[in-house]
């Protein structure tokens, strides 16, 4: 089976135009560039239903429900670090069914949010962030004078 293409609303608003001036569906078929089966089915559909676009709800259903998606995306505001299997298992304990990890980062994607990775940040102690913070505060007013006369270790580098 060929790869499949969906007729456009206007290719498929002339496909009616021709039918109606007499034009056969293999005629009309070669006309617009499509199989004869093609136009036969198009023909046919607007004779039984009188549509001309597809009809709504095709295609398999969403496991998840809109306020599911919502719930996700809320999650994600919350705490964006946690990974995509755990929030599938978190919704899958509130939900009851099984929900896939993928499931949930298409809803993410769909959402426009994309992937990205925290940045990895050494662990500093508390008493490391006091004497860090001491150590600016006591330097921030320093003079430029006073940063000439620092040596600095990429100049050792480059000169060594």
């Amino acid at each position: 089976m060929g790869p499949r293409r969906e007729t456009s609303i206007d290719v498929r608003k002339f496909i009616l135009r021709l039918f109606k001036k007499g034009k056969s569906y293999r005629e009309i078929a070669k006309i617009v560039g499509r199989s004869h089966s093609c136009v036969q089915k198009i023909i046919g559909r607007f004779k039984s239903d009188g549509l001309i676009e597809n009809k709504s709800g095709r295609g398999r259903k969403s496991i998840l429900s809109d306020v599911v998606k919502r719930k996700v995306l809320k999650d994600i505001k919350i705490d964006p670090k946690l990974s995509a299997v755990k929030r599938a298992a978190e919704t899958s304990r509130i939900m009851g069914r099984s929900v896939s990890a993928e499931t949930v980062r298409n809803v993410i994607r769909h959402a426009g949010y994309s992937s990205r990775v925290a940045r990895k940040k050494p662990f500093i102690s508390s008493q490391n962030q006091k004497k860090r913070l001491e150590f600016a505060k006591t330097h921030q007013l320093k003079t430029d004078n006073f940063w000439k006369k620092v040596i600095h270790c990429w100049t050792i580098a480059k000169d060594g």
